[in-house]
């Protein structure tokens, strides 16, 4: 593999239709996480994420996969980087959105040997060297066939993530064939998983040979594969699917992920492990984990002043922020709203969503 580019079958999607609810007032269903610039910087993850492929993949060989109410924002903050947005009808899970993926590669050019990279828009990676480089081993294992994964090499005992297990040898540098899969494990395995220095976290980063994915997917989820391709065969792009045969063909398919549908019955699994700084940026009490904090452990984006406070977060889009004298809360002003919460029910933040929803107000959500 000459030079820094990867091979011009290689094909680069990236996944950006959550609805982020958990970073609720600043992300919304229009203007999910994605969509917002976090960590104090300019740009927002969407773009991070497609700035990670620059010099890696050119843009004609880009696509992203959303939603329809966010298509329009997305393709706004795309713009040139990435031209091809499909937006789903609604979610259905990775497996039917990768299934989307694989049949628009096909209609972008791609061959019988094309690959395609699939990561998520949420993402921090701290280490875009090493994260390249690993895209690049996982491109040659993906080459022979294998339905490859990257493991990120874990750091602590996290209980909310899956794990892979790694089995033989590849030959590659740091690739492995994929012994099993793990689901979130309690504490206890969790840190048995780490000391074994077998295990890595599942951070739903794939790289796949279009062929072997859309073969698993038409043996373990038929009707997914018919449906889609059904309707791929009607239009020359489906960026330009009939939004009405779209849903149709939509609705009626099971809501499974990737992983649940192919990667945990498949024998064509492999990993490549991956030391590169990344974590899952899943609600506001991850902020201070992820981004550089003050003396006291304080997060602070936006107009805040804090006094005598503790491993705080605060995100304001306006109006100074005063803080004193508290510890481990979240406390946040976005788009006309406020939250404000412990740290330790930043999880929970999603059932605020749900209740504006229940009472009317979904203007706010």
């Amino acid at each position: 593999m000459s030079g820094n580019e990867l091979p011009k079958n290689v094909y680069a999607v990236v996944l950006a239709g959550g609805s982020g609810t958990r970073f609720w007032p600043k992300s919304r269903q229009k203007w999910p996480k994605q969509l917002c610039a976090l960590g104090g910087s300019s740009e927002t993850m969407l773009e991070i994420t497609l700035g990670r492929l620059d010099g890696l993949v050119p843009p004609e060989r880009r696509l992203i996969i959303t939603h329809k109410d966010q298509a329009e924002a997305t393709r706004k903050i795309a713009g040139a980087r990435c031209p091809v947005v499909v937006a789903e009808p609604e979610a259905r899970n990775t497996a039917n959105a990768l299934a989307l993926a694989a049949l628009e590669v096909t209609k972008m050019g791609g061959g019988s040997d094309a690959i395609m990279l699939s990561l998520h828009a949420d993402h921090v990676i701290e280490k875009v060297d090493l994260f390249r480089d690993a895209l690049r081993t996982a491109v040659i294992v993906a080459a022979t066939g294998d339905l490859c994964l990257i493991g990120i090499v874990p750091k602590y005992p996290e209980t909310g993530y899956g794990y892979i297990e790694r089995g033989t040898s590849r030959g590659e540098k740091g690739a492995f064939k994929v012994a099993s899969f793990r689901e979130k494990p309690e504490r206890k395995i969790a840190e048995e998983f780490v000391a074994s220095k077998r295990f890595y976290w599942n951070a739903g980063l794939f790289v796949f040979p279009v062929t072997t994915l859309l073969s698993e997917l038409e043996a373990k989820l038929p009707a997914t594969v018919s449906g889609l391709r059904a309707l791929a065969a009607s239009v020359a792009t489906l960026t330009k699917a009939d939004p009405v045969a779209f849903a149709q063909a939509y609705q009626s398919l099971p809501k499974i992920s990737i992983d649940h549908a192919v990667l945990e019955v498949s024998k064509k699994v492999s990993v490549v492990e991956a030391d590169i700084g990344w974590q899952d940026v899943g609600s506001w009490d991850a902020l201070s984990q992820c981004f550089k904090t003050d003396a006291a452990g304080n997060f602070i984006q936006g107009d805040a002043l804090i006094i005598d406070s503790q491993g705080c977060t605060v995100d304001t889009d306006g109006p100074m922020t005063a803080l004193l004298g508290v510890k481990d809360m979240v406390v946040v002003h976005a788009r006309g709203a406020i939250l404000v919460c412990p740290k330790d029910r930043a999880q929970d933040v999603k059932l605020i969503v749900d209740r504006l929803k229940e009472s009317g107000r979904g203007d706010l959500t």
